[in-house]
């Protein structure tokens, strides 16, 4: 099973998709983990990436790509798999799905949060962890670039016959855990799913 967790900054999927790892025994593989980790190991790509990131600038979807690949072939093929953070545009969901065939992506949830009550959230961790440079202005902006570059990547999976899990993501983590839970339950045994679970 290979599942996608996706939403705007603030709307709490890095913690689900530990969560989700979990419970449902998935190899979670956030993307800035994944950089941490290729770094840590020396490994060719994560050479070029720290070079990139030393000298301050954004690592290219073309080494993201090789990056998640590299990490993809150390997986057991067999294994259940949780991506998050990847991929971040449609052209890296259509690199993805050629690292994945034959097989698909299953499923993605998508945490669904008003914009007023994540600007309010990244705003009080911003304060509360000393993000001097989480202002309202950068949050916003990345809002604006979720909703341009990333949000349309459900429609790419939409597109493709994959189940889009909408859940609410607002409320209690466990609350919100358990919609996310219930979805991808009845998703796997083959239930029809209500929009906006």
């Amino acid at each position: 099973m290979i599942g996608l967790i996706f939403g705007p900054p603030g709307s709490g999927k890095g913690t689900q998709a530990a969560r989700v790892e979990k419970e449902f025994g998935m190899s979670h593989l956030s993307t800035g983990e994944i950089l941490r980790s290729e770094v840590a190991h020396g490994s060719a790509v994560g050479n070029e990436a720290a070079r990139i990131m030393a000298a301050g600038d954004l690592v290219p979807d073309d080494l993201i790509d090789r990056i998640v690949e590299s990490r993809l072939s150390r997986i057991d093929p067999t294994s259940n798999v949780l991506l998050d953070g990847f991929p971040r545009t449609t052209e890296q969901a259509k690199a993805l799905d050629r690292m994945l065939a034959p097989r698909n992506v299953d499923f993605v949830v998508s945490l669904d949060v008003p914009e007023d009550a994540l600007i309010d959230r990244l705003l009080h961790r911003a304060a509360v962890e000393g993000r001097a440079d989480d202002t309202r202005d950068a949050i916003m902006e990345r809002m604006r670039e979720y909703h341009h570059r990333t949000a349309v990547v459900l429609d790419h999976y939409r597109g493709r016959g994959v189940s889009v899990l909408e859940i609410d993501g607002v409320g209690d983590l466990d609350v919100v855990l358990d919609r996310v839970r219930q979805a991808i339950k009845k998703l796997m045994l083959g239930k029809p799913r209500a929009r906006g679970i």
